[in-house]
C-alpha cells in the first residue's frame, strides 16, 4: 500500500503547507497535523537572582527577536526557521512574529542575484501562509506573474484554491461545483506536477461531498485522464486510483468484485456469499477510526449473523504479521482478505484512498450503499433484518431487605 501512504502524506502536506509558519495567523486545534508537529510548550524556567554587571560596565539591551536582521537570503531563511520555533507568550507576540516573517520573506523576494530557487520558494510559502486572505493571495500571485515568476505565481494560486476547497471539505459549500470547476481549470492550464496531487484529491472529495453523483463521477474521470498523461510513475498510480474511485462511485445497483486471499492462504471465494447480506469493510490495524468501528460491527454481527448477515474485512495493512497478530488477539470472527505479500488489489481497483470505507451488498449480490457506516449502516440493517432487540437493563438499585428485626 505504498501508493496510499504516498498519497496521504502529500495530501496532508496540501492542508498544512509550511505549517511551521501558519500558526501566526490563527491558533491551531490540538488535533490538527500542524499542532501535532509543533514542539511541546516549554515551561518557563525558574527565575534566578539577576547578576549585576561589574561596576563601570555598560548593560547591553535585550535583543529584539522580532527585528528582522540584514543578511543574505540564506540567513533570512534561517531567521524565519528560528522564529517559527519560538514559544510566544500571547497573541501580541504572535502578530509581531507574523509581521517579521512577512518582512523577512519580502527581503528574500527582493534580493537580486544572490537568491536561489529553493530560497525563493521558501519565501513564497512563508508569505502566502502569513497572508491567508484570498484577495491578498490573488494580488501576490499577480505580482509574481508580472515579475516573470510564473512557477511561483502558480504555487500561490494553488494554495488559494486549496484554502477554499479545504473549507468546503470541513463545512460544506453551496458553490461546490464552481470550486471544483476552478480546480480542474487550474490543473488543466499547465503540465501537472506532484504538488498538484493534493489539489486534485481535494477537488474530488468536494465533488463527492456535494451529493451530486454526476459531478463526482465526471470530476474523477476528468482527473484520471489528466494524470494518466503524466510520465511520473507515482502520478500514473494516482490516475489508476482515481479511475478506481469512479468504479466505486458507480457501484450502487451493481455487483462488486473482490480479489485476494484469506489469512490462512485460501483464495477468497465470493460465490460462497450468494444470498447473504454482506458488509465489505476496508480497514487497517493502524487506523484509529477503523478500530472505533469494531465494537459496533461486533454488535451487528452478533445480532444478525444467524439471519444471513456477513462481514468481510479487506485489510490495508502493510505488514501481514501486524494483521495476523491483531486478529488473533481481538478474536475477530469474520474473514479477512489480504493479498500475497501486500493488500488485496481490490483496494486500488475501487480507489479506496481513505478508511474505513464500508460497502453494503444485498442478498442479490448488488451494492446497496457505498457509505454504509454509522447511522446509514444501522438504518439499512434494520430495514433488512429489523431493529436489534435491546436487552433489558438490569436494575442495579439495592432492594430493601425482607428481614425484619
Amino acid at each position: 500500500m505504498k501508493r496510499i501512504f504516498w498519497l496521504v502524506a502529500v495530501s496532508l502536506l496540501a492542508t498544512t503547507v509550511y505549517y511551521a509558519v501558519s500558526w501566526a495567523e490563527e491558533p491551531q486545534p490540538s488535533n490538527t497535523p500542524a499542532a501535532q508537529n509543533q514542539p511541546p510548550a516549554e515551561q518557563p524556567p525558574e527565575k534566578k537572582a539577576e547578576e549585576k554587571p561589574p561596576a563601570g560596565a555598560e548593560e547591553k539591551p535585550a535583543e529584539d527577536p522580532f527585528a528582522v536582521p540584514e543578511g543574505t537570503p540564506k540567513e533570512l531563511v534561517e531567521y524565519i526557521q528560528k522564529l517559527v520555533k519560538r514559544q510566544f507568550r500571547d497573541d501580541k507576540e504572535r502578530m509581531k512574529a507574523r509581521e517579521a516573517i512577512l518582512k523577512a520573506a519580502e527581503k528574500i523576494l527582493s534580493a537580486e542575484g544572490t537568491v536561489g530557487e529553493a530560497e525563493l520558494e521558501f519565501a513564497v510559502q512563508a508569505k502566502m501562509n502569513m497572508l491567508a486572505d484570498l484577495k491578498k493571495l490573488e494580488a501576490f500571485a499577480e505580482e509574481l506573474h508580472t515579475s516573470g515568476r510564473e512557477k511561483l505565481a502558480r504555487m500561490v494560486r494553488r494554495f488559494a484554491l486549496q484554502i477554499q476547497l479545504r473549507t468546503a471539505m470541513a463545512v460544506g459549500s453551496a458553490n461546490a461545483g464552481e470550486l471544483v470547476k476552478q480546480a480542474l481549470e487550474f490543473l488543466g492550464a499547465a503540465p501537472l506536477e506532484p504538488m498538484d496531487v493534493p489539489l486534485a484529491y481535494m477537488a474530488g472529495h468536494v465533488a463527492e461531498q456535494s451529493g451530486n453523483q454526476t459531478l463526482a463521477v465526471d470530476t474523477y474521470r476528468t482527473l484520471s485522464e489528466m494524470f494518466s498523461e503524466s510520465k511520473d510513475p507515482k502520478m500514473q498510480e494516482f490516475a489508476e486510483m482515481l479511475t478506481g474511485v469512479t468504479r466505486r462511485l458507480t457501484l450502487p445497483g451493481n455487483e462488486i468484485k473482490i480479489e485476494g486471499k484469506l489469512l490462512g492462504g485460501e483464495p477468497f471465494d465470493w460465490s460462497k456469499y450468494a444470498g447473504k447480506v454482506v458488509l465489505v469493510d476496508f480497514w487497517a490495524t493502524w487506523c484509529g477510526p477503523c478500530l472505533a468501528e469494531i465494537p459496533k460491527l461486533l454488535k451487528y454481527y452478533e445480532a444478525y449473523h444467524e439471519k444471513g448477515f456477513e462481514i468481510i474485512g479487506i485489510s490495508c495493512d502493510q505488514r501481514l504479521s501486524d494483521l495476523e497478530k491483531f486478529i488473533d488477539e481481538r478474536k475477530i470472527p469474520w474473514p479477512i482478505v489480504y493479498g500475497d505479500d501486500k493488500p488485496s488489489p481490490t483496494v486500488q481497483y475501487y480507489g479506496v484512498m481513505s478508511i474505513p470505507t464500508m460497502i453494503l451488498v444485498g442478498r442479490d449480490g448488488k451494492v446497496i450503499s457505498i457509505t454504509a457506516r454509522g447511522p446509514i449502516l444501522k438504518a439499512e440493517l434494520a430495514k433488512i433484518f429489523g431493529p436489534i432487540e435491546e436487552k433489558p437493563k438490569e436494575d442495579n438499585k439495592e432492594q430493601p431487605s425482607s428481614d425484619k428485626k
